[in-house]
């Protein structure tokens, strides 16, 4: 066997490795594509839900904290009322099952004209539910319990990480 011989055989293993290798990733660049595209898709189909979610956890918040504190009644009128049309409606869309909780919680509540203390109480109660249902939906955890992040970045400041 001569040099040559063993250079050739040499150089047609290296194409032919270097053509599979060069197949190879394109395969894994096409389904990484695909993988990526679909990653897209699912969060642009699943933005306005978040978006609605947001809305509507925010306005349930302000409601039930307008009934557990106002004094006007008037306005502990048109927030009752607005906590019903959430309360049979549009919530029930978005809602996990903790604020559902949270919000029957609430409604029974004030259907038995429950003391201001309390309708106070379920009402932090359900915002606290909100905040953790919108932590596990938007996948942030400081949404938690903002004062345990700023606990953490005071601690890192004072270790010096």
């Amino acid at each position: 066997m001569s040099v040559a011989w063993n250079v050739e055989r040499i150089g047609k293993l290296a194409a032919i490795v270097g053509a599979l290798v060069t197949f190879v990733w394109g395969v894994y660049q096409y389904f990484d594509a695909r993988t990526r595209d679909a990653d897209i898709r699912r969060l642009e189909a699943i933005e306005p839900f978040l978006d609605r979610q947001l809305k509507l956890y925010t306005e349930a918040t302000q409601v039930t904290a307008a009934i557990a504190t106002t004094t006007d009644p008037v306005e502990r009128a048109k927030a009752t009322s607005r906590f019903w049309a959430l309360y049979y409606g549009e919530l029930a869309l978005v809602e996990d099952r903790y604020v559902e909780a949270a919000m029957v919680a609430f409604g029974r509540a004030l259907s038995k004209s429950a003391k201001t203390e309390e309708l106070q109480q379920l009402s932090l109660q359900l915002a606290h539910e909100c905040r953790e249902s919108l932590a596990r939906a938007w996948g942030v955890s400081a949404w938690r319990d903002p004062h345990e992040v700023a606990r953490e970045k005071r601690d890192k400041l004072i270790v010096g990480e």
